[in-house]
């Protein structure tokens, strides 16, 4: 058996997996370890036993670079057990939905979708003042590795103003040019409060309509793990008990 450790990227994955290839390593010959273990073996000392140039499909890329950024760590030898399949035995084998790794590894890229989407939807930024500059922090809570891929969002839309996005997936900042990426951080690094979010709080409970309440469709698309970090959540209770008393 060959251990390979792998930091957690899409790009760090794909260069062990083009050297596995090369030595011609099938899937059942390798364990996959996160970065902070020791590996056995660097891949890229394996001997060359092909020649061979792999062209690997833009949708496998897509599928892989989306499931890349999944929770579980059982990513890494599924997507090479994917991609060698793919090599190996069928060219069209995504297009078989029946087939237990296709269906595994668009199941991990519709999970990780999922999450961008509710990234984009409950980030809420804290207005701070340093050093005489207006910046801006918030804190999110993603499931999946999904800062790199969800921030870009924010640089196009709130493109005239610096923020930080913190999480404990890894962090996101924008300088009004540049969006660079950090290492996750603790809740205690985000600001608690701005001048705003008074205002903020008036505004949810005005629209808030008690009688399109519907509090299982809710904690559906605003689980309630997300509470803690909106500003309008802390209303959440009291709205619905309002509601349920009519008033």
């Amino acid at each position: 058996m060959i251990q390979v450790a792998v930091e957690n990227s899409f790009k760090s994955w794909r260069k062990i997996a083009r050297d596995l290839l090369t030595a011609e390593i099938e899937p059942n010959e390798v364990v996959w370890l996160n970065a902070s273990q020791q590996s056995l073996f660097e891949p890229s000392k394996l001997e060359t036993r092909s020649s061979r140039i792999y062209s690997i499909t833009p949708d496998f890329i897509e599928l892989a670079h989306a499931a890349a950024c999944h929770n579980s760590d059982e990513k890494w030898p599924l997507l090479y057990r994917l991609l060698f399949r793919l090599i190996h035995e069928n060219r069209n084998l995504l297009e078989i939905e029946s087939d237990i790794d296709v269906r595994d590894a668009r199941l991990m890229a519709k999970s990780v979708s999922k999450d961008i989407h509710k990234f984009h939807a409950f980030v809420r930024f804290r207005r701070v003042e340093c050093d005489g500059q207006e910046l801006f922090f918030a804190w999110h809570e993603p499931h999946h590795f999904t800062v790199e891929l969800a921030t870009p969002f924010f640089a196009r839309r709130f493109g005239s103003m610096r923020f930080s996005i913190l999480s404990p997936k890894g962090c996101a900042h924008w300088d009004l040019k540049k969006l660079t990426f950090s290492p996750a951080v603790e809740k205690l690094s985000v600001p608690d409060s701005d001048d705003t979010e008074d205002f903020w709080l008036a505004y949810y409970k005005a629209i808030f309509n008690p009688f399109r309440l519907k509090i299982k469709a809710m904690k559906k698309e605003l689980p309630v793990r997300h509470w803690r970090t909106l500003p309008e959540a802390v209303l959440i209770h009291s709205l619905i008990r309002d509601a349920r008393n009519g008033q």
